[in-house]
């Protein structure tokens, strides 16, 4: 079809959704350990009961009207307290923005910021920063990012290409698809930067300046007291910085739909005038829910985080004891232990022995039963990576898991080495 815009005549679907659609067809017959899509088994890993109860209370009481468009004032006052509870930074309720979910108000992040045009830098891999630049027409200036460096640019990485173009710099930690969380040095050096360049646009007639986003979903999983907001490390940044968050991941509500942001009051605003026209708002019931979780069931929730945090924790353990354990078996194998989130980065060489990397993918579906990402998927050129997402897996299933790897690795060996015969 050639008669459509040029987004609708170009746009790419999600390749993530692609592998899953596979596997869906492969599962009528047999079962496939899947590990791709960065979601939870609700029947593993469901959402706190107080969240439930709270939803159906809204609903009784009625509260399916549309809602406030920068979100629900009780509950942009309950995010402001969680704001501070978790990292001590102050943000009022004029400065936060709620959405259904995080997506829509990263859409709004770029059309707030972003000109057709203009360069955005993200490193290699993330999630989704080059759709949303061909989304906005955006200049995609991608920093192929190297497993030393945690798959997180440095920052000469990020001064090398900014350019005057350049009106957007995006940061997730922990890291969507690595699990990684950004060392706060770096996360320094990179908002100095930011800051000092900003000084200077400001001396240009006609400039505009560079915005950081920090999508911080992960924050609440994170394996210890690892992560670093930029303001802690860079109060000057605050002008400069929007941040992401919500309960999608924290308390494995990807379906509830209620995220939000919080920035600069006069950017923020901006976003909720856009998010207005697209109509993405969190539902109304959910969102007093959220309150009432937050302002009245704190102690569920921080006991939930804890909970689920220590049992990801305790799943990608296992799987990178897996993974040590082949490599010293010899297995051309490898990986990154996470620091937070729903993911473990894994290397498997064997990809360089089929002819494409979707060969390879179809391999481990087919004759394996398993699952997982290439991190090419996320813009990454460095093959032979893999995302592992454990929202699928509960403490009953690893070790259903933990042998779908093994036998997956060792038939990919078994292949490799029939390539070299």
């Amino acid at each position: 079809m050639e008669n459509l815009s040029n987004v609708g005549n170009n746009i790419v679907g999600s390749e993530i959704i692609k592998i899953s659609q596979q596997i869906k067809e492969i599962s009528k017959t047999k079962p496939v350990a899947n590990l791709t899509i960065g979601d939870f088994n609700s029947k593993l890993w469901p959402i706190p009961s107080e969240l439930t109860n709270r939803i159906i209370d809204s609903y009784n009481l009625n509260l399916t009207n549309y809602p406030n468009s920068m979100g629900e004032i009780n509950l942009r006052e309950s995010i402001s307290k969680h704001i501070k509870h978790q990292l001590n930074i102050e943000y009022s309720p004029d400065e936060i923005l709620v959405g259904g979910g995080v997506r829509p108000l990263i859409y709004t992040v770029y059309k707030a910021t972003v000109n057709p045009g203009d360069g955005v830098i993200y490193p290699t891999p993330s999630w989704n920063n080059n759709h949303y630049c061909f989304l906005h027409g955006a200049s995609k200036q991608e920093i192929q990012c190297l497993p030393e460096n945690a798959f997180f640019p440095t920052v000469e990485d990020i001064k090398n290409n900014i350019n005057d173009s350049t009106s957007l710099i995006c940061i997730c930690s922990p890291q969507n698809p690595t699990g990684r969380v950004i060392n706060p040095e770096v996360l320094k050096d990179i908002c100095d930067l930011i800051v000092s360049e900003n000084k200077f646009r400001k001396t240009q007639v006609g400039s505009k300046p560079i915005y950081l986003f920090f999508d911080q979903i992960y924050s609440d999983l994170s394996f210890g007291d690892n992560f670093t907001n930029p303001i802690q490390v860079c109060p000057e940044i605050k002008d400069y910085l929007i941040c992401a968050d919500g309960i999608s991941k924290s308390l494995n509500a990807t379906g509830v739909r209620v995220g939000w942001v919080f920035g600069p009051k006069d950017v923020i605003g901006k976003m909720s005038e856009i998010l207005s026209h697209i109509g993405a708002w969190a539902p109304k019931a959910e969102q007093h829910a959220v309150s009432r979780l937050i302002d009245e069931d704190y102690d569920a929730y921080q006991s939930h985080l804890k909970y689920v945090t220590d049992e990801y924790k305790f799943i990608s353990s296992a799987i990178c004891d897996k993974f040590q354990e082949l490599k010293e078996k010899g297995f051309d194998v490898d990986y990154q232990k996470p620091e937070g989130g729903i993911y473990v980065s894994v290397y498997l060489d064997y990809v360089h022995s089929f002819a494409s990397t979707e060969q390879y993918i179809t391999f481990l579906i087919t004759d394996c039963s398993l699952g997982i990402v290439p991190f090419e998927y996320f813009g990454s050129e460095q093959k032979g990576w893999f995302r592992i997402s454990i929202g699928n897996i509960g403490s009953h299933s690893l070790d259903f898991i933990l042998n779908k790897i093994e036998n997956a690795v060792v038939k990919s060996s078994i292949w490799a080495n029939s390539m070299v015969m």
